[in-house]
């Protein structure tokens, strides 16, 4: 008799078994409303971006420009243009009112490497003719200017820079360098006082990738060379090397994790977690879609996956899939999202830990909760 209760109770536990294991997706309250072209600021606010003109929702207000750049926080706006040969630099909140507008240096008619970068406190960062950074104070004052240069007679890409939230880290790179038959690659840390400190260098292989963790800690840089593997190298805020994998496929991209003791990497249809000290392969998982992000969150012990069809020249994720992995159990959740997401490069996509088991993906025109149960 006890015995037919206990399979009883089993069979009517079952349902709930079956579906205790969960994966929901649901757009931000403050992002709901975004058309195909609004990205939300600071404060719950929004603006429209459309070709070289921004348009705050909230107030109206328009503007165009040439370049534009976002702080980390979203609370500073910053526009670039080319006014009769010179850079006129305007700092706006998120709101659209004017905090500052001042002329600078003197620009090159068709620089394809104009770039601004403005920070959480309203100093900026320029770029121009390809290698060349000038800092500016709140008040618009130039000041130190940094040229990234290689003194090669045979080419290299337009600099790049990277910096953690809190600008506490901010690194120069330049992806390829071409010296001979060959392509290398170079990156810089830029000290508190405004010195370049050589990180990394290498005449053999190119920068596919690099990346800093938020918190500014750590620097994983994404390398390649034609006829060998893809390499990541990981380096600490110093330029102090922690570890080299060495990838068993070509990657897209490779992030280090949080707590700065696992690294995830990832190629079109594969993800793998390492731990980041010893090399060990952790978990891995394959998908049928391309891979748009991945990042392991180890509080959780679970990757999490975006996948779709993505398209650099439109912005457009099409046939969404969010994929949770959990490592310590093994199991596997996945929930399609319907709706097209649209990115913008003034916007660095990044997905969040909120809670346990709870992340946002910020940084597209519809941001989203996503919730994961096993």
């Amino acid at each position: 008799m006890i015995l037919r209760l206990l399979q009883l109770l089993v069979i009517l536990l079952l349902p709930s078994i079956a579906t205790a294991q969960s994966l929901n997706i649901a757009v931000t309250q403050e992002t709901q409303s975004n058309g195909s072209a609004a990205f939300s600021l600071a404060d719950g606010v929004a603006v429209e971006l459309e070709s070289q003109k921004v348009r705050f929702m909230n107030s109206g207000n328009t503007a165009h420009f040439s370049e534009i750049g976002i702080s980390p926080d979203r609370s500073v706006v910053s526009l670039l243009d080319n006014t009769q040969g010179k850079a006129e630099v305007t700092l706006l909140n998120a709101r659209g009112d004017t905090l500052n507008r001042y002329t600078s240096i003197a620009l090159g008619s068709n620089d394809p490497s104009l770039s601004v970068y403005p920070t959480d406190a309203g100093h900026v960062l320029l770029r121009n003719n390809i290698m060349n950074f000038t800092f500016h104070d709140q008040a618009g004052e130039i000041g130190t200017n940094i040229s990234n240069g290689s003194q090669t007679d045979q080419g290299e890409t337009i600099s790049e820079l990277v910096m953690n939230p809190g600008q506490e880290t901010m690194i120069i790179y330049t992806s390829k360098i071409k010296k001979g038959d060959e392509l290398g690659s170079k990156a810089q840390l830029i000290s508190a006082d405004k010195q370049l400190q050589r990180i990394y260098q290498r005449d053999d292989r190119y920068i596919k990738d690099l990346r800093v963790t938020n918190d500014g800690n750590l620097v994983t840089i994404l390398t390649a060379a034609e006829g060998t593997s893809d390499q990541v190298v990981v380096l600490d805020k110093y330029g102090n090397e922690i570890n080299t994998v060495t990838a068993e496929e070509e990657l897209i991209g490779a992030n280090a994790s949080a707590d700065g003791e696992h690294l995830t990497l990832f190629s079109d249809n594969r993800i793998r977690v390492y731990n980041l000290l010893n090399g060990e392969n952790i978990g891995s998982t394959s998908l049928q879609q391309p891979v748009f992000m991945a990042n392991y969150f180890s509080d959780d012990q679970i990757l999490l996956i975006l996948s779709g069809n993505y398209s650099a020249a439109s912005g457009e994720l099409n046939n969404m899939e969010v994929k949770a992995v959990d490592l310590n159990r093994r199991d596997i959740v996945s929930e399609p999202f319907s709706n097209a997401l649209l990115f913008h490069e003034a916007f660095t996509p990044e997905i969040n830990r909120v809670s346990a088991n709870h992340y946002q993906l910020r940084g597209a025109n519809k941001e989203l909760n996503i919730s994961v149960s096993f």
